[in-house]
């Protein structure tokens, strides 16, 4: 985690926001009110703005949003909208971290939201996907280059045509052709 929030910051925003919004399932509120109640629960609670790719997730919505009232997301098995579900989950694997994105009317500018946002490090990323990325940068990169170097020869070119210069127009040509066969080459040998 990036940030570290108190268990205490994370009880009192419970505390705060329970008292300012209805939420659009009773249910859902009743789960909040035990993990604010839980210590060991609320340590591996973290209120998040994006929780994707995380594998425990719960959503949960107020009456001033149009957004699904409650979304239980745990990695490998299916999106539920079953609160009681949850429960079970976070009451069997009270060590597991989870992660709580909540949906309310000014979110986006609300302090006391803010204050409990932690923004997750995600260190865990598959090494084939890092290969691949990699990959995909070098090839990004060289495309960049080989672009660039396609520019020059072409202002070579026209370079040599707005100053008349018949032997370095054709120079500039043929190191342009070259260069085009070369990329067509490459590309044929793959």
């Amino acid at each position: 985690m990036g940030t570290i929030v108190t268990v205490a910051e994370k009880k009192h925003f419970l505390r705060w926001f329970l008292a300012n919004y209805d939420l659009q399932s009773r249910e859902a509120e009743m789960l909040l009110r035990y993990m604010m109640t839980r210590e060991n629960v609320l340590q591996r609670v973290h209120f998040v703005d994006n929780f994707r790719h995380f594998s425990r997730v719960i959503v949960v919505s107020t009456t001033c949003v149009h957004v699904a009232p409650f979304r239980y997301y745990r990695r490998n098995k299916p999106v539920t909208t079953d609160v009681e579900q949850a429960f079970m989950d976070l009451y069997q694997h009270p060590d597991e971290d989870i992660y709580v994105g909540l949906f309310f009317k000014d979110r986006s500018s609300c302090p006391e939201f803010a204050s409990v946002l932690e923004e997750p490090v995600r260190t865990d990323m598959d090494p084939a996907m890092r290969e691949m990325l990699s990959l995909q940068a070098e090839w990004v990169i060289d495309q960049a280059l080989r672009a660039h170097r396609r520019e020059e020869l072409m202002r070579a070119v026209d370079d040599a045509l707005d100053s008349g210069d018949r032997a370095a127009f054709l120079i500039a040509s043929q190191r342009l052709i070259a260069f085009d066969q070369g990329e067509l080459t490459a590309a044929s040998s793959l």
